[in-house]
């Protein structure tokens, strides 16, 4: 009797077994796949596509924890009155970082409680196209395989559609959507002549010193007088004076492509008519000469004659 018993428990038991590596067997792939473990499974990384490591940031984010080192990622909320320059000074870097990091953005504006993507340092995300390798990728951005590599997994070659993080780099223009890489070509036609406070913005305006209302062609620019202030491209100088209407003394540059820009309010001039200049270089010092209420630069980008908002070209 007791030994019917222990054969019938034994068969049970055996029965168990079976039933449980059968289960096994059937429910691992689902296993590897499960949300929690995707992070660290080699496997996750061929559910990535394209098309999603661009329109989703949660999929990003586990992409670039899976294939870059030495450099982290998270997911920034826009605060209240935040934008994008303000987040990246708080970081230490400057605003293309963000871009780069953000191939879904389509403008430079972003909402309260708009959600992106934020690196631990300077650097932008690369999307790699079709027959790059590490090599060629270096050559793009004029920087090194190994620099790459510190901060990229290279256990194998790049493929197609991957990400990779290229430090210390702006994006390539290039490879940005249609409306981010329009507005990002006018910001890399100048450089902002000098750092301030902006007092008055292109547009319609009540004159501060003549009460009328009436077009602000350019921007002023809040500084203490003698602030250094740079050509905003390479150019030629064609007017310096010191009695140059409403700007006082002033310096005018050609920038032979259809662009001019004014710098106005001045307190010296350390120029010449005639004389090529380069962008950052040294031109002027700031003032408060012409028709002003205090010192600070009047800034204005003409195109063929039409005055243009400068925001839409300078960071």
């Amino acid at each position: 009797m007791l030994t019917k018993i222990s054969t019938l428990i034994n068969k049970y038991c055996v029965l168990r077994i079976i039933v449980v590596v059968v289960f096994v067997w059937f429910s691992w792939p689902a296993v590897l796949h499960h949300p929690l473990l995707a992070a660290n499974s080699p496997i996750a990384k061929l559910q990535y596509t394209p098309e999603s490591l661009i329109t989703d940031l949660n999929i990003r984010l586990l992409y670039l924890q899976n294939s870059t080192r030495n450099v982290s990622f998270y997911i920034h909320t826009i605060k209240l009155r935040e934008n994008l320059w303000k987040l990246a000074a708080r970081k230490h870097f400057t605003v293309h970082t963000l871009i780069g990091c953000n191939p879904q953005l389509k403008t430079y504006e972003v909402d309260y409680k708009q959600r992106i993507i934020a690196p631990s340092k300077a650097g932008t995300l690369h999307i790699v196209q079709r027959g790059e390798t590490w090599q060629k990728i270096a050559e793009r951005y004029k920087t090194t395989v190994e620099a790459l590599l510190k901060y990229n997994k290279n256990d194998h070659a790049p493929g197609y559609g991957d990400m990779v993080f290229v430090p210390s780099r702006p994006p390539d223009i290039e490879l940005m959507n249609d409306k981010m890489r329009e507005k990002y070509e006018l910001r890399a036609l100048f450089v902002s002549p000098l750092g301030g406070r902006l007092t008055s913005m292109f547009g319609m305006r009540r004159h501060p010193v003549t009460g009328s209302r009436k077009m602000h062609e350019g921007l002023d620019i809040a500084v203490p007088s003698g602030t250094r202030v740079g050509a905003a491209a390479d150019g030629i100088v064609t007017l310096t004076g010191h009695d140059v209407g409403h700007y006082g003394t002033a310096v005018f540059i050609d920038h032979q492509n259809g662009y001019i820009t004014h710098y106005g309010h001045l307190s010296k001039i350390c120029v010449r008519t005639g004389q090529r200049v380069k962008a950052y270089q040294m031109i002027a010092r700031s003032g408060s000469t012409g028709r002003s209420t205090g010192p600070h630069l009047h800034f204005t980008i003409k195109k063929r004659g039409v005055s243009k908002d400068p925001l839409k070209f300078i960071w």
